[in-house]
């Protein structure tokens, strides 16, 4: 199957390009890091370099929430952290909250709003992607320490569930991937059908688009926002590889094909595709997969848009298409090759809170 319609509820998940009220990042803490030499340093530190270049280009567009496992590490951060914030007209928001790691999109809060207007907070199980990447007790059970000291109404589910594995139109459609939400590692005594339930009671859709798979080397088993993701609510970027060679090639020609032969089963509106490049396959001695690089795991902020880059021939073209798609937001690349030597992107460490 690959719609899924629902019964309308009163729940509403706002799109990523909804006025948002701040991005929420978790400060990179990660002891196994600090042991891995990177170039002059330490990986961790090469990564918190990154982390406030990309805190500082947020800032320019809106407000941070930044989280710290404990009031050590924030006193012993705050400092340049200030300093940094001082330059800009947005604020830096600093909390404590134990956590393991930066990868807020898949385990952190589902912000959504109910039928009155109130915003509230969704709370789905997090396993660390199939059990892969032990302890994530701690992530599990951010969403509820956000929810208590913001104090927003939570509401707990046990499905297991990751943010970067959903793409929403605004409307009424999200896009998933067989690959992630069936697989065996997450909620092996639910059906496809139970899923779909879950998501369209709990999240306010009305109907799923299920794709295939994901890229290669993505340990998150196919996350969708890798390589589909929603600009509008009837538009979406898609990352298409140039070479017939590049593993990835055939299935995500399926994926376009899928969604290009897609009509709303109620308005027989079609979606607007518009192809991203993939950068050129990029591979670390540690890992035998080549890397998920990807530019479509951008993040939206107020006015802005802020898209991973790799040093690749393809870096210019793939900004060049999301400017000329957005003409009304500043288009902005991040070298995010030390980041996605770890598995991961900017959009799956943030995570954004609606206005």
């Amino acid at each position: 199957m690959n719609t899924t319609k629902a019964v309308k509820n009163k729940v509403y998940y706002p799109p990523e390009w909804h006025t948002q009220s701040a991005v929420w990042f978790a400060y990179p803490h990660s002891q196994r890091w600090d042991a891995v030499p990177y170039q002059s340093g330490s990986r961790l530190e090469a990564i918190r370099d990154f982390f406030s270049r990309l805190i500082d280009l947020v800032l320019d567009f809106q407000d941070v929430n930044l989280i710290f496992p404990n009031s050590e590490l924030l006193e012993q951060t705050k400092a340049k952290l200030v300093k940094l914030a001082n330059k800009k007209n947005n604020k830096l928001q600093y909390f404590i909250i134990p956590n393991e790691d930066i990868w807020i999109r898949d385990y952190g809060p589902f912000f959504v709003y109910d039928s009155e207007g109130n915003k509230l907070v969704k709370d789905f199980t997090f396993n660390a992607w199939g059990e892969k990447f032990p302890p994530w007790d701690l992530d599990d059970y951010l969403p509820q320490l956000i929810a208590k000291q913001c104090g927003y109404q939570v509401e707990k589910h046990p499905m297991i569930l990751e943010g970067g594995s959903l793409e929403f139109n605004g409307e009424d459609l999200i896009l998933t991937t067989e690959q992630c939400l069936l697989n065996a590692n997450r909620n092996p005594a639910m059906s496809q059908q139970e899923i779909e339930n879950v998501l369209t009671s709990e999240l306010g859709v009305n109907y799923i688009i299920w794709l295939k798979r994901g890229l290669v080397g993505d340990h998150t088993d196919g996350h969708i926002d890798d390589f589909a993701r929603f600009i509008g609510p009837h538009r979406l970027v898609l990352c298409q590889a140039s070479s017939s060679q590049d593993p990835n090639y055939q299935h995500l020609q399926e994926s376009f094909m899928q969604l290009q032969n897609w009509k709303h089963p109620e308005t027989n509106q079609a979606l607007e595709l518009i192809t991203l490049p993939l950068p050129e396959p990029m591979k670390i001695p540690t890992v035998s997969e080549p890397l998920p690089c990807s530019y479509a795991n951008f993040i939206f902020v107020n006015g802005g848009l802020i898209v991973p880059i790799f040093k690749s021939q393809y870096d210019d073209e793939a900004l060049s298409i999301l400017q000329k798609a957005l003409p009304e937001r500043k288009v902005i690349g991040i070298d995010a090759r030390v980041l996605i030597e770890e598995g991961g992107g900017i959009h799956c460490m943030s995570k954004q809170e609606p206005g």
